[in-house]
């Protein structure tokens, strides 16, 4: 049980860690008056900056880069990814519109920005924090812990200024986000597909022509979609799980 707690306080400390920098790059945006594009900019920068702390424990020998999530290339783990096909379909309720043709710095400072959101934010909570976890529990709660603790984590939204069904949509595809991402991870034994979803998710939704309420009912097409893929995939990891088990056996 002390074990078990203290995976879990670590796991928190470092989902502290990965929450700090967001709140620090919205609070220096207000304190600078940045506009709409220079916000973008510096969130990007603060995200590409949490990747700092995960690399000083990897260049300092305290983890293997495939402890959280970049093993080396093996072709049987990557034919796995042909499982990640059917993901297509999230992409397009919010796309069925088309795109809008926005101004260069708008979308580059979206690209920058949701560029580095998905790569710490995975590493975060598809690498480190699931690296404390599975040395203390079953790979059921190394799913959804840390998928509790991201959907919780978006629950910052509130403070964006949407309206509370934004709000509440915002955290329960986030939670469905994370379990997907978590199936998709383990499949995988890499975060890299979850890193380009969550990159291409996020980054297609700055684009799209819908209006407000459009979009609100395309992102609740999605929750609908990723909850049906995700346990898709964790039918999939289950029986290789016990394939495994029955090949050791």
């Amino acid at each position: 049980m002390k074990n078990k707690a203290l995976a879990i306080g670590q796991s928190l400390l470092w989902c502290f860690v990965i929450l700090l920098f967001p709140v620090a790059s919205g609070t220096l945006s207000v304190i600078l008056s940045l506009d709409s594009v220079g916000t973008l900019f510096l969130q990007g920068a603060f995200m590409l900056a949490a990747l700092i702390p995960p690399a000083v424990f990897v260049l300092g020998g305290k983890w293997r880069r495939r402890e959280i999530g970049f093993g080396k290339f093996d072709f049987e783990e990557y034919k796995r990814a042909l499982y990640f096909i059917p993901l297509l379909l999230i992409f397009v309720p919010a796309a069925v519109k088309g795109f809008h043709i926005k101004p260069a710095g708008y979308v580059l400072g979206n690209l920058f920005l949701y560029l580095f959101v998905g790569i710490s934010e995975e590493i975060y909570f598809r690498g480190v924090i699931p690296r404390y976890l599975k040395k203390e529990f079953s790979t059921g709660a190394v799913v959804l812990l840390p998928t509790l603790v991201f959907g919780i984590g978006h629950i910052a939204a509130a403070f964006s200024g949407i309206n509370g069904l934004e709000i509440a949509l915002t955290v329960f595809n986030a939670f469905i986000f994370g379990w997907l991402a978590m199936e998709m991870t383990l499949i995988s034994s890499n975060i890299i597909p979850a890193v380009l979803v969550h990159f291409l998710f996020d980054f297609e939704t700055k684009l799209v022509a819908m209006g407000s309420e459009e979009l609100l009912i395309a992102e609740g097409v999605r929750g609908i979609l990723m909850f049906v893929l995700a346990g898709w995939l964790t039918i999939i990891t289950y029986k290789q799980r016990h394939t495994a088990q029955a090949v050791e056996n």
